[in-house]
């Protein structure tokens, strides 16, 4: 196998899932070179500085979600919140969704699946957020912690907020760019004390997703749900 051409084409990968390309794709390579490579290559440049930087992007970009998006959180519950959407286990779970984990380079010691897919991709993640930071600016990489928090709100909830798919929607739709969703109610059927609500969420002038419950609530988070799932398999087909 021909590794630059399969690293190559995985950074592309890479770039669409994050929805965005990197002007200096250096800046991507850089972000995914742990420390322990650098120091068997001879080499002085790895991810640590852009981690550090990545770190304070995405606490800024999920503080910022977390106040808009939920105003009866108090300070204590607004940083617990954000304490678990930034744990290095959510950070992991994304990086191997977006086969960050299979990009990083590390020393021969740390080569394992068990060590990449940990800490190191975790990290790695943060490093690519600065990454993002550092070759975009703040509306890029607002976007790209907008996928992340779609991400991680349509399979964790969050303590307290009832609105979670909702939000994941919202979250997935500002990072592709698009409108927020809106949600119409299509039809009530049923009987008068056990009625079932039929809901679409429309973005711009298309149909997102729709949903069926037992109240318009519980029928617009299904709707968000089948949208969040439509928009992420949509943005994973080979184009």
């Amino acid at each position: 196998m021909n590794y630059a051409a399969w690293f190559s084409g995985e950074l592309e990968k890479l770039q669409d899932c994050l929805g965005y390309r990197f002007s200096d794709v250096g800046k991507l390579e850089n972000a995914l070179v742990h420390s322990s490579f650098a120091y068997e290559k001879g080499k002085t440049v790895h991810n640590e500085r852009m981690e550090f930087l990545g770190d304070a992007v995405l606490e800024l970009g999920v503080s910022r979600f977390l106040y808009e998006s939920f105003p009866s959180f108090d300070e204590g519950r607004l940083t617990r919140s954000r304490a678990a959407i930034v744990c290095g286990k959510s950070l992991a779970e994304w990086g191997r969704e977006i086969g960050l984990s299979e990009l990083l380079r590390t020393g021969k010691g740390l080569e394992t699946e068990q060590v990449r897919q940990g800490s190191l991709c975790s990290d790695a993640v943060e490093a690519l957020l600065g990454a993002v930071f550092l070759d975009g600016g703040y509306s890029p990489a607002m976007a790209v912690i907008g996928r992340y928090l779609a991400f991680h709100l349509s399979r964790h909830s969050i303590s307290g907020a009832e609105n979670d798919p909702k939000s994941a929607l919202q979250m997935l739709a500002h990072g592709k760019g698009l409108s927020s969703p809106v949600y119409e109610v299509l039809s009530v059927s049923g009987q008068p004390h056990t009625p079932l609500f039929s809901v679409r969420v429309m973005i711009g002038n298309e149909e997102a997703g729709s949903g069926d419950g037992r109240n318009r609530k519980a029928a617009e988070f299904a709707a968000a749900r089948n949208a969040i799932f439509l928009l992420n398999r949509e943005g994973s087909e080979p184009k």
